[in-house]
């Protein structure tokens, strides 16, 4: 896992002064609707936005973006029929792209209320914030503002690229939920971390209700029980479960129906490893 630089600071004083790490200082605002857009142009324009790139649809969206890296990226997240609309597809897109210096702009998504579940699924891809309509004007530069005031990482790793997930300052006495930076401090051993680091994985693959994911889950549980001590051969099976199930979420958006192959593949090479001990 790498930790990059921090977001971009693009609170409402900072909407119309540059932003650093070579992004620009315009905003962009991604709205299918036309009402809503010209409401959420003249919310931009009030908290201090002189100029806002606007799209209609993803594609054009990206294609700005490309060529004009803004500040922040504000985004409708409707129920589209048009699957290429998808706006968690195009955020992931816009993560996934390492050497693009759109990467780490802020994103943020506005949507009606959404259910726990498609909050987190959006986090997991990489967003930075929301906004639940109807939106006040104090709510949004609040939250423009949290993203300069309040920043977190920007996190490369396998299954993730985006925000530090976890928003939480740590402490030394409380529960550990960085298990790298436990490890570092001594806090925790290599061992205990990734074993709690499996099991929480586990978790998160039986809540999924994916079939796919699952058999991943219980493969790297069955892994780091067996195995006594962590070091760089156990880090790298590891890794290739956390690539196995981002390769899976990616062809499941896609609609690749050719996923238990991935799947068998992994079990085999982890049976293999774990044979030779």
């Amino acid at each position: 896992m790498t930790t990059l630089a921090r977001n971009l600071p693009v609170s409402a004083t900072s909407l119309a002064a540059v932003a650093p790490n070579g992004c620009g200082e315009t905003p962009l605002l991604l709205e299918s609707n036309g009402f809503l857009r010209n409401m959420l142009l003249g919310l931009l324009r009030d908290a201090g936005a002189g100029d806002v790139m606007l799209a209609k649809r993803g594609d054009a969206a990206l294609m700005q973006i490309a060529e004009r890296t803004p500040s922040v990226i504000i985004a409708d997240w409707h129920n589209h029929d048009d699957p290429t609309e998808d706006r968690l597809k195009l955020v992931r897109a816009i993560r996934e792209s390492e050497h693009a210096p759109y990467r780490h702009t802020p994103i943020v998504l506005i949507s009606q209320p959404r259910s726990r579940r498609e909050v987190e699924r959006a986090r997991d891809v990489g967003v930075s914030e929301f906004l639940i309509t109807p939106i006040a004007p104090i709510t949004l530069q609040n939250r423009l503002q949290a993203l300069d005031t309040q920043p977190r990482d920007f996190i490369s790793a396998a299954r993730f690229a985006g925000p530090d997930r976890r928003r939480r300052p740590r402490k030394a006495h409380g529960p550990a939920h960085k298990r790298t930076a436990d490890v570092e401090a001594g806090l925790a051993t290599p061992m205990g971390a990734a074993r709690a680091a499996a099991v929480a994985l586990a978790h998160e693959t039986q809540l999924s209700g994916d079939r796919m994911a699952i058999r991943v889950g219980r493969s790297l549980q069955r892994f780091i029980t067996a195995v006594t001590d962590y070091t760089p051969v156990e880090a790298e099976v590891v890794e290739m479960h956390r690539a196995a199930l981002a390769q899976l979420v990616r062809m499941a958006e896609d609609g690749n129906p050719l996923r238990e192959p991935v799947v068998a593949g992994l079990e085999q090479v982890v049976a293999k490893r774990m044979g030779r001990r």
